[in-house]
């Protein structure tokens, strides 16, 4: 996959492992990096496009895609913390809502982007689904 020149979008952009998802993009030349989050507020990055982007929520996943129509990257790293899901004391609600937005909304705009990312020649080839990149 070729990052030089290439459209990417990050999930979970703002912070961790996906701003830093979203830096090495830039630092290798992508030609533009979307910054999928929540809460456009939290991206302080002048080097990227704020996208809001909460993937358990379908209009958004919808508006994104028309947004975002030009990628050629999809890292899918939004993710909620696990805490509330333990065996024995989690709660079903946390674990309902980790399986929300780590499972279906992971899914959920894998499903979305892949017409995008196969329109525009974007992929990762055999370890990638529709060269979406999952964490």
């Amino acid at each position: 996959m070729e990052i030089k020149n290439s459209v990417a979008l990050v999930t979970g952009a703002n912070r961790g492992i996906g701003h830093a998802f979203v830096r090495a993009l830039v630092d290798h030349g992508a030609a533009k990096v979307y910054a999928g989050v929540r809460d456009l507020a939290t991206v302080a990055d002048p080097d990227v496009t704020p996208l809001q982007l909460d993937v358990t929520n379908p209009a958004e996943i919808t508006a994104a895609t028309a947004a975002a129509d030009d990628v050629t990257i999809v890292i899918n790293n939004a993710a909620v913390d696990s805490e509330g899901t333990k065996l024995l004391d989690g709660s079903f609600d946390d674990a309902r809502w980790a399986m929300e937005v780590n499972y279906f909304g992971t899914w959920a705009l894998s499903r979305a982007f892949a017409p995008v990312l196969a329109r525009n020649g974007g992929g990762a080839g055999e370890h990638a689904v529709g060269g979406i990149l999952d964490r």
